[in-house]
Parts: C-alpha cells; structure tokens; sequence
C-alpha cells in the first residue's frame, strides 16, 4: 500500500514523463529551418549579358520554386543546380551589383559582379541541323581565314532544354582550322543547333554520321538569321525522308513559325508551329503533304534558320543543304558528273507567283552545253535529270532565269550495298575568294575541289590549304572558258585534315566533295564568299 508521500512521488514521476513524451513530440513536430546560402566563389566575376557563370558556395539545396540567381535583382536562368554549385548565364537587363542565391532557407549576402558592354562579334554562324542522339555523331568545322587567333563563343539551342552556353570559349589559331566533336563537347543524347561567335572572320561547317559512319551528311552553316528561307529539294515518296531543322537563336523572343510547301498538286500550308526561344525544332515533311516531291517556303514571325536533311532506303544514305534566304535570277553549281556510275538531278524552284523560264548551261571539259530552256510555273518546282542531257561527263551547271528562283544539284550512285548520295544548294555569283571550311585525306578520306569558270576567257585559281599547323600553299590551276576542272587534294595533301581557301582575280566558283569507304559514302557543299 503507497503511502501519501510515495504517491506524491509516483504522480512527479509520471507528471515528468509526460512532460518529456510532449517536449519531445513538439521537437519532432517543429521542421529544422533549413540554412542561409553562402556564396564563396563566382568565375568568372565579370562579363557581358549571356555570360555563362558558375557559383560555388554552401546550402544551396535543391533546386525548388522558391530557388532564384538574381543579378541586381535579375533573376537568371539555371542551366544547373547542386547544393554547392550552381551555373547559370548573366540575364539581360543586368547591371554591374550584388549577385545573390535565394533558397527556402533565405538569401545569400551580395556577391560582386561586374557587367561589361557585349563585345560585337566580326562574325556570326549558325547551323540549324545536328544531334548527338539517335546513333549519330556530329561535328563542326572551323576555318580561320585571318592571320589572327580567332576566339569562338558556341551556344547550343538544343531541342530539349533551349539555350546552352559552352561555358570556355574556342580558339582557331591562324590561317588554320578545327574540328569540334559535339558529342565530347555537350555528353548528353540532344537535337541541336549551334551558333557561333567570333572575334575573327570564320567559316564553319557541320558533319553528320551514323551507322558506325556507313554514311554521312555535310552543310555549310549561314552567317545571317533571316525570316524567310526556301528550300528547293525534298521528297517524301518512299524511300525517301524529308525533315525540316529550324534555329530560333533568339536568347528571349519564341517565334511564330509558318511553313508552305510547293508540290506538284499545288501548295501546302502548314498549322503555325511556336518555336521557344533558344531553342530548335524538328518537322517531319511527309506528315504535311503525305508522298510527293516538295519544295519549301519558311516564314517567320521573326529571325531564324533553316536546313533540311533527307535520307532513303531506311537510313541506308542521306544528304542535307541549307536553305536560302532569298531567291535570285542567277545560279552557279561547281560539283556534277553522268560519268563514273554517278546520277546527277537539278532541282529547281519558283517561289514566286508569276512564270519563270530557266536557261540552263552545262559546263563540261570539253565545253558548254546547253538543253532547251525549262518552264517553272508559279509556286511550282522541278526536278531535271542531267544524265539526259550530258551522258558520261564530268559537268558545271549554270542557270539564268526570268524569275526569281533557287536552284540546288542532287547526285547519286550505287556503292555496292546501295544507294549513297550528297547535294548541295548553289551560288549566285563568282568570287574572287572562297573558302571551304571541311576537307580531309586522312581517315579513309578523299576530298575533291570543284573548280567552275563561268567566264568567257580561261582564268587562273590559285589553293591553299589550312591546316591544324598553318597553311601550306597549293598549285596554281587554269581552268578553261565555260568549263570546270577537278582537283584530287590528297595529290598535293596526303593523309591531312585541311580547309581549303582559292583565290581568283576574275572570280570562280567553288565545291568541295568528299568521300569514304571506297565511295560508298559522300557528302558536299558550296564554300563561303567573305562580303
């Protein structure tokens, strides 16, 4: 039996126990506040508006809706979040200030940075098609054409996650050139496009492979954005795939993007597609306008780039050109054979809403010569078989038109196991300087330079190649009146990669072809002209 004071004792007890079991389940209730962000280090600490910027410091957490970078009160893009790092890219309308994390657990005291004036690049490419997804490897070739170190800035406008500054800067040394791998470069399976800033004058181009480089696709890239492009080739009749690749580079404004196609039923309209700033977009053609051959007319709400890619036999070949950004009466295409087992098409297209008549000028070693004239209806397109025309020869094209039109060369032959092909869109006019940033006779390679003289007189062209350790000089060529002459590169540099630059005081055109696997694969394009 308890006696008064032994139950005064046992009622503490308890009173106590009770009290600890209640402290204890307010403690476990009570969240812990999370703690304060520190920032210890930001590189780089000064830059201009799309710098890329990594942040180190503590307690960043993860990234929620409350989780901010603001650059003066500026909130950035995130590109990546980690508890002590996070990058991101300088926003615009950012001012020279405090630079502060803000997470649940707070905001960061003010971390200096300094925002300079946006350095106006000598010039600017973009390249609307690549992936690194889907088995495919892409590359992009850049050729300095000045005495002086060029300094490249690269975004990535990326199909899945927009705009993707490459965070270090490229240099292209002197009069040389250099091959960026994208899949090293990005690591991750993306669609994108590419743009590139430079403190020099450039070109650049862009490779595609796949199938453990069975086949591949090569393309010029554009140094301007513009809002409209026609495309003069494409196919969806089986065994042919037509896609579209379309670059929004804006780092802001999305795009209202609206697509017409040209085929021999008439024309097509397309539902308008929003295109995300930063960002590119991938069009299947043959959903739009089912099995025809097609022709293409982009208009956009504002300044973008356009490429199309094809591809046949399930993949077995492809090839793929830019487009243009204006139609002209004239149009100059280097590369062309009948010989060889080749097959070469001329494709032809009449964006405009009046007649056009086109004459067409083979140029060929042994001279001109010239089919009767084609008639192109308004909004129409055509494709010529060349073979008909000029059996078992080497040959220039040249096309003088009524109209305004775009004219693109496509050419085929059978490797052995099937299909292969490349083209290329043409040039609209000579130069006296032209330069073609891809080029190699290592690896398996064999490259061609395309020589057209559309002048009424022989002309002299000098080549030099650019190399990854200089530039190394090249015979001189004369090419006869009206004619085109063919160069095999690994005769004058074997087992190198190169860039070529040619010079011609009365101006030439230029091509540049490649191919691998004993020609069971190939691609071209058209060389820039420096304005």
């Amino acid at each position: 039996m308890l006696t008064a004071r032994s139950s005064r004792h046992a009622l503490r007890a308890l009173a106590a126990t009770l009290l600890a079991s209640a402290l204890c389940v307010v403690v476990m209730a009570t969240p812990v506040q999370a703690a304060a962000p520190s920032i210890t280090a930001m590189v780089p600490d000064q830059g201009p508006v799309g710098t890329p910027v990594t942040i180190v410091g503590t307690s960043f957490g993860v990234q929620n809706d409350d989780s901010a970078v603001l650059f003066s009160g500026v909130e950035a893009n995130i590109v990546l979040w980690r508890n002590a790092l996070i990058t991101t890219v300088v926003p615009e309308g950012a001012v020279t200030g405090p630079v502060r994390v803000v997470t649940s657990g707070g905001v960061s005291k003010g971390f200096h940075f300094t925002v300079t004036e946006t350095p106006v690049p000598a010039q600017t490419w973009y390249l609307a098609e690549g992936t690194t997804a889907w088995g495919f490897e892409t590359f992009v070739l850049i050729e300095n054409t000045t005495n002086a170190d060029a300094t490249v800035d690269i975004v990535y406008n990326t199909t899945q996650y927009g705009r993707l500054p490459r965070p270090q800067p490229l240099n292209v040394p002197p009069n040389s050139r250099v091959t960026l791998n994208l899949n090293d470069d990005i690591g991750l399976e993306l669609d994108v496009s590419t743009e590139l800033q430079s403190s020099q004058e450039i070109v650049c181009e862009r490779a595609m492979y796949w199938s453990d480089r069975l086949e591949g696709t090569d393309s010029i890239g554009v140094n301007r954005p513009s809002r409209t492009w026609y495309l003069a080739e494409g196919c969806t009749t089986f065994p042919f795939e037509t896609w579209l690749l379309i670059q929004n580079p804006s780092a802001s404004s999305d795009a209202r993007v609206d697509i017409t196609y040209m085929t021999p039923g008439g024309p097509v309209p397309k539902e308008t597609i929003s295109l995300a700033a930063g960002s590119r977009t991938t069009v299947d053609v043959s959903r739009d306008v089912g099995s025809t051959d097609v022709s293409t007319k982009v208009s956009s709400s504002q300044d973008v780039i356009c490429e199309r890619s094809m591809y046949w036999d399930s993949r077995r070949g492809g090839h793929a050109s830019i487009g243009v950004a204006a139609p002209s009466t004239d149009w100059y295409l280097a590369e062309g054979s009948t010989a060889w087992g080749f097959q070469t098409w001329l494709l032809l297209q009449n964006p405009g809403g009046k007649q056009a008549t086109a004459e067409i000028t083979y140029m060929t070693p042994e001279g001109p010569v010239t089919p009767p004239e084609v008639t192109l209806p308004p909004n129409s397109r055509k494709s010529l078989l060349v073979n008909e025309s000029i059996p078992r020869s080497d040959t220039s094209i040249a096309v003088k038109a009524t109209g305004a039109i775009i004219a693109e060369r496509a050419m085929y032959w059978d490797n052995g196991t099937g299909r292969a092909g490349h083209e290329t869109v043409g040039m609209t006019a000579p130069a006296t300087e032209i330069y073609l940033a891809e080029g190699s006779t290592a690896w398996g390679f064999e490259t061609y330079l395309c020589l057209q003289n559309p002048n009424d007189k022989p002309v002299e062209v000098g080549v030099t190649y650019l190399t990854d350790t200089g530039p190394v000089p090249g015979k001189t060529l004369e090419v006869p009146r009206n004619s085109r002459v063919t160069v095999k590169v690994s005769d004058e540099l074997p087992a190198r990669d190169a860039s070529i630059k040619v010079t011609c005081k009365d101006g030439v055109m230029a091509e540049r072809s490649m191919y691998w696997n004993a020609k069971g694969a190939g691609h071209a394009s058209i060389g820039w002209v420096p304005r």
